[in-house]
C-alpha cells in the first residue's frame, strides 16, 4: 500500500517533470517522456530495506524486442535517500525531482537526432571497458543503420554475433536478423519501424501516423 513518502515523490515528480512532458506510468514511480523512437525514463526506485528512493534517469530505445523498459543509456543519478518523516522527506524528494529534471534535460540536449544517437552509441560501444558485444552494440547498429551508416551498422551487429551473448538469446537473434537485412536499407528500416510500433503498443504509448524516426 502506498505510503506518505510515495505521495510526496509523486507530487514532486509531477511538479518538476510535468513541464518537460513527462507522464507517470500508471501508479508506479516511473515517469516517461516520449520522443517517438526513444523514451526518457525517470525512476524513483524504491528500496527493499527502507522507505525512500534512489533516482535513475536514462534513455530507452524503442527498437528492441523486449517487453519491458530498460535503462539503455544512463542510469543511477542519486543513491538512496531515506524517508524519516514527511517534514524531512518533502525537500529531499523535491531535490530528487530537480536532479531528475536536470538529467532529463541533459539527455534531451545530447540526443537531438538519430545521427547524434548514432555518434554517442558507436563511441560508447567502441570504448566500452567491459568488451561490448551486447545490447549497446545492437542499439549502436540500429541507430547507425537508420542514418545510412551501413559499414558501422554491420560492424555493430557482428559484434553481437561474435560476442558473449548465447545464440538463443534475444539480443543475438535480433542482431542476426538485422545483420541479414543490412544490405537492404529499405527492408531494414521497415523492420525497425515495426519493432518500434510493437514496443510502443506493449508499453501503451500512443500510436504514430508515420515512422517514429
Amino acid at each position: 500500500m502506498p505510503g506518505p513518502h510515495d505521495k510526496i515523490i509523486a507530487e514532486s515528480a509531477k511538479s518538476a517533470l510535468g513541464p518537460l512532458g513527462f507522464q507517470r506510468k500508471g501508479r508506479s514511480r516511473t515517469w516517461l517522456a516520449d520522443h517517438g523512437w526513444w523514451l526518457t525514463v525517470v525512476e524513483f526506485q524504491p528500496s527493499a530495506w527502507s522507505k525512500g528512493s534512489f533516482l535513475n534517469v536514462a534513455a530507452h530505445w524503442l527498437w528492441s524486442e523486449m517487453d519491458c523498459i530498460s535503462f539503455d543509456f544512463g542510469g543511477r543519478v542519486q543513491e538512496h535517500v531515506e524517508y524519516l518523516s514527511e517534514v524531512q522527506f518533502a525537500p529531499a524528494a523535491a531535490s530528487l525531482a530537480e536532479k531528475a529534471f536536470l538529467e532529463a534535460q541533459r539527455l534531451a540536449e545530447m540526443i537531438t537526432s538519430l545521427k547524434a544517437a548514432s555518434d554517442i552509441l558507436l563511441n560508447e560501444e567502441r570504448t566500452a571497458r567491459y568488451g561490448g558485444g551486447g545490447w549497446m552494440a545492437y542499439n549502436a547498429g540500429v541507430a547507425a543503420a537508420l542514418v545510412g551508416r551501413r559499414d558501422p551498422a554491420t560492424e555493430m551487429f557482428n559484434r553481437v554475433l561474435n560476442g558473449p551473448a548465447p545464440a538463443d538469446s534475444l539480443v543475438h537473434t535480433t542482431a542476426k536478423r538485422m545483420a541479414a537485412l543490412a544490405t537492404d536499407p529499405v527492408r531494414l528500416k521497415d523492420e525497425i519501424a515495426t519493432l518500434i510500433k510493437r514496443h510502443r503498443t506493449e508499453l501503451k504509448l500512443p500510436g504514430l501516423d508515420q515512422p517514429a524516426y
